[in-house]
């Protein structure tokens, strides 16, 4: 598979996938079309059980959205008469949850979502704006769904659309001794965060800390991301891709069934009543039985729990001894293959 702004290296069980648009890497539309390609494949691929994505320039992750792109959405909503739909409540109200029912037929309608990107994506000379929104949100959910390890690498600035993409990931790390910071400026310019960070920042980092970070538009050091909640960790430039690497391989040795089920259970039960997040959580643990690989791991846990843990109390080795063991190399490969 050809790309032209990304370049993809397999190092173990990871794929490293760096974003190369110079001169400081701004998101457009087709990065984010080649992404989705690239996403949609990743997840055939048992070879691949981690996705990391990173900035392929000096210094810059994703810097933001690109602003040319932006600056056409005003005129090119004003030719499909957007901006007139969304001025009255009533076919504002309509828009919405045609947009909805239309995300909801691309989840479960084999080829809708093909269908539909391809649509919008032949109109894009005349308006560009639903196909930027289509594209973006369909990226942004593959990668949230992606049955994988997912972590955003970010070893450069990071603004904008570089964190609203950086949200979807399950893993944020940055480096924390260039003076790279964080930030959502957007309201800086009039606009909202509009690739989903709205959304996914209060439910990553809470209702009020999410307000103050998007009305603010302040700039965050990694530390103070980190403290918030924004990103998982935070380690010097010398250290940062060994550091990456390491916890990459280290998620590598997961069990994908459990991956993909806890992933399922925490984003879709999230979207619903508590009652059915709980049958949500149920059909995940079902399935997860019905694993060989599951079988094979609570056979060999069984095992150590029967030697290690149901013993005399001299005898007897403490619960995070027994966690090493479950990740010890013999006991994964042993039940995982």
């Amino acid at each position: 598979m050809e790309f032209k702004y990304l370049k993809t290296k397999q190092v173990n069980a990871s794929l490293w996938v760096e974003i190369h648009n110079p001169p400081v890497n701004f998101l457009t539309m087709d990065i984010c079309e080649e992404l989705f390609r690239l996403v949609k494949k990743v997840k055939k691929d048992p070879s691949i059980r981690v996705f990391i994505l990173t900035g392929g320039i000096e210094h810059n992750f994703i810097m933001h959205f690109s602003i040319p792109e932006l600056q056409k959405i005003t005129p090119h909503n004003r030719r499909i008469l957007m901006n007139l739909i969304f001025r009255s409540r009533i076919t504002g109200v309509l828009m919405k949850y045609l947009t909805t029912f239309s995300n909801w037929q691309m989840d479960w309608i084999p080829g809708y979502e093909k269908l539909m990107l391809l649509l919008t994506k032949a109109i894009r000379g005349y308006s560009s704006t639903l196909f930027l929104w289509f594209q973006m949100h369909r990226l942004y959910l593959a990668i949230e769904r992606l049955p994988k390890i997912t972590i955003a690498a970010i070893n450069g600035s990071c603004n904008g659309g570089g964190t609203e993409i950086s949200a979807c990931f399950d893993f944020r790390y940055m480096i924390h001794d260039q003076d790279f910071t964080i930030g959502q400026p957007e309201v800086l310019v009039g606009i909202i965060p509009g690739g989903g960070s709205s959304q996914r920042l209060p439910r990553l980092i809470g209702k009020a800390r999410a307000l103050e970070f998007m009305l603010t538009g302040n700039q965050l050091s990694p530390e103070e991301a980190k403290k918030i909640g924004l990103i998982t960790d935070c380690f010097k430039k010398s250290e940062f891709y060994e550091s990456v690497q390491l916890f990459a391989d280290q998620m590598s040795t997961r069990i994908p069934i459990a991956v993909e089920g806890i992933k399922l259970a925490v984003h879709d039960g999230l979207e619903a009543p508590f009652r059915h997040a709980l049958s949500i959580e149920m059909e995940q643990t079902i399935r997860c039985f019905d694993n060989p690989v599951t079988e094979r791991a609570l056979s060999g846990y069984g095992e150590i729990i029967k030697n290690k843990v149901e013993v005399p109390k001299d005898k007897r080795i403490h619960i995070k001894e027994v966690v090493k063991m479950l990740q010890n190399e013999d006991f994964i490969h042993k039940t995982q293959g």
